[in-house]
């Protein structure tokens, strides 16, 4: 019932391998999450399935086919996005969403609608709160758009700050000087930074303090003026830094931070910690914005996404038991 075919002809016949995938991937892919059949012949594409998912399956065709001819290198994984919100406008926009090129010149961009709109959001307010489960680009996108903005002297620093909850081992006991001591909490934003702008290069950054790396305590006291301040991890903030990270805000920049509510070190005792006090206390403040990343946001490999659904069930099972 409602079974039909439908015809795709391909403009440009030399496309046909990008539009096919390596091995026929985007085509399995797409067969396999739309339940549809895909069949190549004489430079047209026969798409059999039930009349809805054909629709659908046509559309991101057309729209990998537009990629294609613009030769512009999209991934499986966003092929795959593609079929799960059933949208084949999500890969039309993709060249247009590039926030910047990486060392190796590959465009960097929102890969899921959410990240869009996380990105979106840091343009049209001075802060922005993204709150998601660990994989979903936070700490990734937030570092991509603070460089842009650098490059593009839309400010003329970048601030990177998070909360070093000590667990388990002292920093004191850690050898070196204190750069040295929390550089390892650190770890994400050097390694996203090295794939924006080379080692060099932000080496050079930091030693001249263009772009600052501290922990969150070396924040008080400070206005930080014509900056773009991302704090990480804030689900390790206090009520009261958080706070006084808040109001380090100056003229001429922008600020983001980042938590995963699911996530926090603090201890029970400690209350509830300063990202979700903030949630309660600046909803509704102008100006201010806040995105919200879920599991259909991850774009680590694809058992991340299992890995967090299997860990949500377990916990909510020992809700439940614990309840009763």
């Amino acid at each position: 019932m409602g079974e039909e075919t439908e015809v795709v002809k391909l403009k440009n016949p030399k496309n046909i391998i990008k539009i096919t995938g390596v091995l026929d991937e985007n085509f399995r892919v797409i067969e396999k999450n739309l339940n549809v059949k895909i069949t190549l012949r004489e430079e047209k594409l026969y798409v059999s399935g039930k009349k809805e998912n054909v629709q659908i399956a046509k559309k991101i065709l057309k729209e990998i086919e537009q990629l294609a001819e613009k030769k512009y290198p999209f991934s499986i994984e966003e092929v795959i996005y593609s079929t799960k919100i059933k949208d084949g406008n999500f890969l039309k926009e993709l060249p247009e969403t590039v926030i910047i090129e990486d060392i190796k010149g590959r465009g960097i961009i929102p890969k899921t609608l959410g990240q869009k709109k996380f990105v979106e959001a840091i343009n049209n307010n001075d802060i922005t709160f993204v709150i998601g489960p660990a994989g979903t680009g936070k700490t990734y996108l937030s570092v991509a758009v603070a460089v842009k903005y650098l490059l593009s002297n839309k400010v003329s620093r970048i601030i990177l700050t998070r909360p070093v909850v000590e667990v388990g081992e002292k920093i004191g006991y850690l050898p070196g000087d204190i750069q040295q001591k929390v550089d390892p909490y650190f770890r994400p934003i050097y390694d996203a930074l090295f794939e924006f702008l080379g080692q060099e290069k932000t080496q050079r950054l930091i030693n001249n303090k263009t772009i600052e790396i501290a922990p969150l305590a070396f924040m008080r006291g400070r206005t930080l003026n014509d900056a773009f301040i991302i704090m990480d991890e804030a689900q390790n903030t206090t009520f009261s830094q958080m706070k006084m990270f808040l109001t380090r805000l100056g003229i001429g920049s922008k600020m983001v931070v980042t938590g995963d509510l699911t996530q926090s070190d603090l201890l029970a005792a400690q209350g509830k910690n300063g990202l979700e006090l903030s949630v309660e206390i600046l909803r509704d403040v102008d100006g201010i914005e806040f995105v919200y990343l879920d599991v259909s946001d991850i774009v680590r490999h694809s058992l991340v996404q299992k890995i967090i659904n299997a860990y949500e069930k377990f916990e909510n099972k020992s809700k439940d038991k614990n309840r009763s």
